[in-house]
């Protein structure tokens, strides 16, 4: 396929049979739209429901990795074998109808300087903050974990690395969106390539980003549009190993792009290991006096305690 018409989902699998049917038959079929599943070496039955999918005509074509290279790496695969049209990035724990991708095609093609746009992502009723927001940098970060963003939500100078649902649920431009459900329009696609291979999983999203903004572009939220993704699904299919890299590799984007010297670093870690750490002890306190649904608060608090510790085992390098 040369047509620049035709839109490429690639969507990345690992170990995701419980999820890739469900996504990909409420994405659907379209003549302008081919799917390009890369598995990354699953041990489940991925592979096998990705060839029914096939067969039904819901996948284009298979790439299977010989090895778990990461996410990146596996778009990257996928890009590779890609119409010249526009790239859609789709976590299979990610749910958006084809109709709805199609609104997000048609507003990238009805303006030039849309690089990304992405649809308002739910996550259901107990995740208040939407996959989108400010880069990583030191004030938004601030704002964000110090609650100044959530207390001023209409004040543009608070606003911190995270949208929230409340009070932010319209179209505009922001500096991150979400890899889960993400389209990179073609002209975006040809000035910015394949996504960075730094990291084996978390990043890639804020790095594309961007580099797509700083290519002159600009990145959409569009709230008309709704995608729903199950966040713990993708985590936990890759293990617990893995959960921390979020938070690490936000960490490194954040020293490697803005070249963070010692009193920066320390600055970040301070503010996300305070503000998650605060969080943890919020959620513990909860916890003890919720009964039967203290299990998950606890849960939740144990992996932010994670996160909040991951930052200071992690030196990355500029």
């Amino acid at each position: 396929m040369t047509d620049v018409s035709v839109t490429t989902v690639i969507l990345v699998s690992y170990n995701s049979a419980d999820d890739l049917e469900g996504c990909l038959r409420t994405l659907g079929a379209s003549d302008d739209v081919e799917v390009v599943v890369v598995d990354n070496r699953s041990s489940d039955d991925s592979v096998s429901i990705a060839r029914g999918l096939e067969a039904e005509g819901l996948v284009t074509r298979i790439i299977e990795s010989e090895t778990n290279d990461g996410f990146a790496r596996a778009v990257n695969r996928g890009i590779a074998t890609a119409a010249a049209g526009g790239i859609f990035l789709l976590n299979p724990d990610a749910r958006i109808t084809g109709a709805d991708l199609a609104r997000l095609v048609r507003a990238a093609e009805a303006d030039s300087t849309i690089g990304i746009i992405a649809p308002l992502v739910d996550s259901g009723p107990h995740v208040p903050t939407l996959a989108a927001g400010k880069q990583p940098r030191l004030w938004p970060l601030f704002t964000h974990f110090t609650g100044l963003a959530r207390a001023f939500p209409r004040v543009p100078f608070l606003r911190g690395r995270h949208l929230y649902r409340r009070h932010h649920s319209y179209t505009q431009d922001v500096e991150w969106v979400s890899g889960c459900a993400l389209y990179l329009a073609p002209h975006a696609r040809e000035a910015v390539g394949f996504l960075s291979e730094r990291w084996f999983m978390y990043g890639e999203d804020i790095e594309l980003a961007d580099r797509v903004l700083r290519q002159g572009y600009r990145v959409v939220l569009d709230a008309d549009v709704v995608a729903t993704h199950e966040i713990a699904a993708s985590v936990n299919a890759a293990g617990s190993s893995v959960s921390t890299l979020w938070a690490q590799n936000t960490f490194d984007f954040y020293v490697w792009r803005f070249s963070a010297g010692p009193v920066r670093r320390f600055l970040w870690r301070a503010i996300f290991s305070a503000g998650l750490g605060s969080r943890a002890l919020l959620l513990g306190a909860k916890a003890r006096r919720a009964g039967e649904k203290g299990a998950a608060m606890r849960a939740r608090a144990a992996r932010f305690r994670r996160f909040a510790g991951a930052v200071w085992s992690t030196n990355p390098t500029r």
